[in-house]
């Protein structure tokens, strides 16, 4: 994994929000070769360190993602697994507390260095890109997810997408999580660009459930209570008339606990 780049905090110089706000880093990338050695050594290495670093209050959250593919045409360019990573605010998260990977001759025994230092050798990173978002606003249930939904789009007005969200979506979700199964929900904007295409998105939202097949249901429409008041209140249809961009699934592979 590799270290934060603290250049990407020359991107911040413009980009007006609260210093007190949560942000979370998407690490996306693409691992080639031995994917199980991969996932072995992040679900039950890596993770012992970045749970260390939770422990000490250094990381808010560190998860691993894995993306769900529901085809048999996979496209060899695309990412497999992201990295999930949340700090309370951006000082936090570009602090080299943050990069708790370095630590891992300090919390792993030299039995499992040596097996780490083994399982690497049989894959490799071919591509990333790392993301970063503020967190605008959130919901929770108890428990933690098992998958996620993460919905990027490009709305008319980000402020108005976002405003919409935190008055009308976020007290919907709030009152209903429990009859879905839904863990989480968050909106937040995006305030780092790896490219200069106008195409990418600007504003990020996510569903947790407690399983695919929750998940899915939600995909497909689930009659709730009050769903039709807020869809006539909704300006979505004017914000994004062609809805989000793309909306992958994730399955969480591992993460970290709350501090203890």
């Amino acid at each position: 994994m590799k270290k934060i780049i603290l250049i990407i905090a020359v991107l911040f110089s413009t980009v007006q929000f609260t210093n007190a706000q949560k942000v979370v880093s998407l690490h996306a990338v693409r691992i080639e070769g031995n994917t199980d050695a991969f996932e072995k050594v992040e679900t039950e290495l890596n993770a012992k360190v970045a749970q260390d670093a939770v422990n000490k209050g250094d990381v808010g959250y560190w998860g691993l993602f894995k993306v769900q593919k529901f085809n048999t045409s996979i496209d060899a360019n695309e990412y497999n697994y992201v990295w999930v990573q949340w700090a309370n605010n951006i000082e936090d998260l570009l602090s080299t507390k943050s990069a708790w990977w370095n630590n891992i001759d300090k919390v792993l025994t030299p039995a499992e260095l040596e097996q780490r230092k083994a399982l690497l050798s049989t894959y490799k990173g071919v591509k990333d890109e790392r993301n970063i978002f503020v967190v605008e606003d959130e919901a929770y249930d108890n428990g933690f997810a098992a998958y996620f939904q993460f919905n990027f789009g490009r709305p008319a007005s980000v402020n108005g997408f976002i405003e919409e969200n935190k008055a009308l979506w976020k007290p919907f979700f709030a009152k209903n999580m429990s009859k879905m199964n839904m863990k989480v929900w968050g909106v937040g904007r995006r305030i780092t660009y790896p490219t200069l295409e106008t195409s990418q998105s600007t504003v990020i939202s996510w569903d947790g459930f407690g399983s695919l097949e929750d998940l899915m249901k939600y995909r497909i429409g689930i009659k709730l209570p009050g769903l039709t008041e807020v869809n006539q209140k909704s300006k979505m249809g004017t914000y994004m008339p062609n809805g989000f961009s793309y909306a992958p699934i994730f399955k969480v592979l591992k993460n970290t606990t709350n501090k203890k």
